[in-house]
């Protein structure tokens, strides 16, 4: 387990007294066979604010995240980013994906392209940048996940924890408002998992607003700002790191940490 400290939330006040950005209302999700993996569920995230999502596998956590830039469409309630209603025309997904940033459990690069070509194709081809700026902003950004000497490498030289750096600087290279991380860890060896999770680190305390899946304890207990447990596709506690570990109130919650946490 990875040996993080937990930190005071104090200097985040000013960020979390800002406006919502996330709000997501009733949301109700069923998949093709009727299994009906999100039930009502709600909640707000604020500019700034990283959350973390946890719970048992197939309590829904994944699929919620993934409503919030339209890879799973849901059925019922509503969900903004920034103000705008998550629509699901073809047109609006491409718009919101410009805007929200994920990670995935897997990289999902292009094997043929290097690091660097993996990271400017977004920014020319969406964004409008010329080459010489996405490159340049391509360059500051894989220095920021500490790998600069490996642009001119393609993702197969790489190691998992580098080509997930990767992944990370290429979502940060869209300059999305939000970061959506889907237990980007879970793929990687145990020595890789370290690297990975010092860059999402200084991510939060830069003021990027996160929401991730994860197992990391360690990781929840420093870096959230709030921890959200799913469970059978209801929400059952949305608080505080430390109430979340030190104080559980609901039964289920007791459960869940009696498993992860011995």
């Amino acid at each position: 387990m990875t040996n993080f400290q937990p930190r005071s939330h104090s200097s985040n006040t000013a960020i979390l007294e800002t406006k919502p950005i996330i709000v997501a209302r009733d949301v109700e999700k069923w998949y093709d066979n009727g299994f009906h993996v999100l039930k009502g569920v709600s909640s707000t995230i604020n500019q700034g604010e990283v959350v973390v999502l946890m719970g048992p596998s197939g309590s829904g956590k994944s699929t919620f995240i993934r409503t919030f830039n339209g890879l799973e469409p849901y059925q019922k309630g509503r969900i903004e980013i920034d103000g705008t209603l998550i629509a699901h025309n073809q047109k609006g997904i491409e718009l919101l994906r410009r805007e929200v940033g994920m990670v995935f459990q897997q990289f999902n690069l292009f094997p043929h392209l290097t690091v660097l070509k993996n990271i400017t194709l977004g920014p020319t081809h969406l964004r409008g940048l010329s080459k010489p700026q996405a490159k340049a902003n391509a360059m500051q950004l894989l220095a920021k996940v500490g790998i600069a000497h490996q642009a001119n490498k393609y993702p197969g030289q790489l190691s998992g924890g580098q080509q997930q750096r990767v992944a990370i600087a290429r979502a940060l290279a869209m300059q999305p408002k939000v970061m959506l991380f889907d237990e980007p860890t879970s793929a990687l060896d145990p020595e890789m998992v370290r690297e990975v999770l010092d860059v999402m680190r200084s991510l939060a305390e830069s003021g990027m607003t996160m929401v991730c899946v994860t197992h990391e304890v360690g990781f929840a207990r420093e870096v959230a700002d709030r921890i959200i447990f799913l469970a059978d596709g209801t929400l059952v506690a949305d608080t505080t790191p430390d109430e979340f570990f030190n104080n559980p109130k609901e039964e289920r919650l007791q459960k869940f940490l009696a498993q992860i946490l011995h």
